[in-house]
């Protein structure tokens, strides 16, 4: 059995472990941010996306390619800063433009709560005729720009 002062060591300098981890911690805290994930809805399919994200004056806050196939079906939390504010989703799915705004207060998701922020989830599919197709969801979660 482990005598006291042993005891009284190792609490003493898991202690000081925690304060110091909590100092450089709190010197560089992450950025908190908005993020995009992108699945493969047609595990068989093959399709080259590309996703921009942009503000209401037009600049691009987001934009990301991806090759979407059985060996890479999905992408997630890629993060752009919470500090900008999302306005319209373009995907382009192999030459096909879908154009959406991004998720507003009328999601059920929406607002998040504490320090998640807002996200989308692309989900590439293909509609009855066998043409892509996507579908977007809001979500919150607690994603950082580091």
């Amino acid at each position: 059995m482990p005598s006291l002062n042993r005891r009284s060591l190792l609490a003493s300098a898991s202690a000081a472990f925690v304060a110091a981890a909590g100092c450089s911690a709190a010197e560089s805290s992450p950025q908190l941010a908005h993020w995009v994930t992108v699945y493969l809805g047609e595990r068989e399919e093959t399709h080259e996306v590309s996703v921009t994200v942009t503000d209401e004056a037009g600049e691009t806050l987001f934009e990301k390619e991806y090759s979407l196939s059985d060996d890479n079906e999905a992408d997630e939390d890629a993060p752009f800063p919470d500090s900008t504010e999302p306005e319209t989703v373009v995907v382009t799915v192999d030459g096909t433009r879908f154009e959406r705004d991004w998720p507003g207060f009328e999601q059920p998701e929406l607002p998040c709560d504490g320090d998640n922020r807002s996200g989308i989830e692309v989900w590439v599919e293909n509609d009855e005729s066998g043409s892509p197709g996507i579908r977007i969801e809001a979500d919150c979660q607690y994603v950082t720009t580091e």
